[in-house]
Order: structure tokens, then sequence, then C-alpha cells
């Protein structure tokens, strides 16, 4: 499974698979940065934790 997230110049992607391993990447083509994750996901209620710091990135509000 993937799931893209844009807001202008700031990607983010989160890629899972089935053993569970999700890897995500954001990137933020204005100011030339990119984070990069790996997690695990043990069930769906892990999803919105590992999202988290993701969707800060994206919406601008952080930068790690």
């Amino acid at each position: 499974m993937s799931l893209t997230l844009e807001s202008d110049e700031r990607l983010g992607k989160l890629f899972v698979w089935e053993s569970g391993s999700a890897s995500l990447l954001f990137i933020d083509s204005k100011i030339e940065y990119t984070w990069q994750d790996q997690q695990v996901v043990t069930s769906e209620d892990d999803l919105p934790r590992i999202l988290a710091p993701l969707l800060k990135l994206v919406e601008g509000s952080s930068i790690m």
C-alpha cells in the first residue's frame, strides 16, 4: 500500500508492505529538505501514530 500527501512544494509518501514494514519519506523542494523514517505496523491502530510526523511536515507546521 502507498499513500501520497502533497501540499505546495511538499511531498509525503508512506509505503506499507505485507510484512508490516513501513517507510516514510518527506521532501520539501523549496528548501531542499528530505526526511526519512522506518516504522513497523502491527495493527491499523498504529497508522495515526506513524502518520502524525509526516502530516505535520506536509502541512508545514514543523521541520524535524
